[in-house]
């Protein structure tokens, strides 16, 4: 009768215990209609949907190994700076996707724009509204390669929560929510 008392008690605190461990994966504060504030995945596809449906939204492209997007912490860096400003951002690494499907898109990108940045290239946070990608960076006449910084990046002590690399974080927030308001976009979600 002892043993199966504990054996129950253990049970119950192990099931108390249940759940993810990791803060990537808990979506808690979203739902699917309603993405939570920070970073949220999304897809290839589903992005372009809500693009093509005219939706205005942020989005985070990104080229990167995944092994590289995990040991500079990039993720996690944006996810605490976004949920600091209470924005909420799609976020997409198109590394598996088709170079066809890409350069698609970049020429889609470059047809309307002009910038010398462009997401699908250089990745960073952009602004999808009007059924278009915008560059905030090009809004502000400023040019930077993400892509290339995220794999400069790479020793466990060198992550995306160092100093300088956590300011062009800043930066790029502070650029998006600049050019959100000076075009007066109304975000949907």
């Amino acid at each position: 009768m002892l043993f199966t008392l504990i054996l129950i008690s253990v049970l119950l605190v192990l099931s108390a215990c249940g759940g993810t461990d990791s803060a990537a994966e808990d979506n808690s504060d979203g739902t699917p209609d309603k993405p939570k504030v920070g970073l949220n995945e999304i897809t290839l596809d589903d992005m372009i949907t809500k693009k093509d449906k005219n939706e205005a939204f942020y989005v985070l492209i990104y080229d990167a190994k995944k092994e590289y997007v995990k040991s500079t912490k990039f993720l996690e860096a944006y996810d605490e700076a976004l949920k600091k400003e209470d924005m909420t951002v799609f976020h997409l690494n198109i590394r598996d996707v088709d170079e066809q499907t890409i350069s698609q898109l970049y020429e889609e990108y470059e047809s309307h724009s002009g910038s010398s940045h462009n997401p699908f290239e250089d990745g960073g946070l952009s602004v999808v509204f009007n059924g278009e990608f915008n560059s905030a960076f090009e809004y502000h006449g400023k040019s930077w390669s993400l892509n290339r910084l995220i794999g400069e990046v790479g020793s466990e002590g060198d992550t995306f929560f160092d100093d300088d690399r956590n300011n062009i974080i800043k930066d790029s927030i502070q650029y998006n929510l600049d050019y959100i308001k000076g075009e007066e976009i109304e975000l949907t979600y």
